[in-house]
């Protein structure tokens, strides 16, 4: 990542957190661990799925994940 890809990704980062903290309710709010734990659920529930989506989406080649779904589903019918 450059420097200026950094300085960006940061910019954006500050902006996504200004909205997650108004988001937040004040109780979850008081300490480090509550901070923390309220952080996390963010996290998992709105910031790695979405970014989970964008590189799913930029795959080019979709066959290799529907050869896999397809060797799962065979697997499982022999069992």
């Amino acid at each position: 990542m450059t420097a200026e890809e950094t300085k960006i990704l940061q910019q954006h980062l500050q902006a996504a957190a200004a909205i997650l903290l108004k988001n937040t309710p004040k109780e979850q709010l008081q300490n480090f661990a509550s901070i923390e734990l309220a952080v996390r659920d963010h996290v998992l529930t709105q910031v790695a799925p979405e970014i989970g989506n964008f590189f799913k989406q930029q795959q080019p080649n979709k066959s290799r994940e529907t050869k896999r779904d397809s060797n799962l589903s065979g697997s499982m019918a022999s069992q």
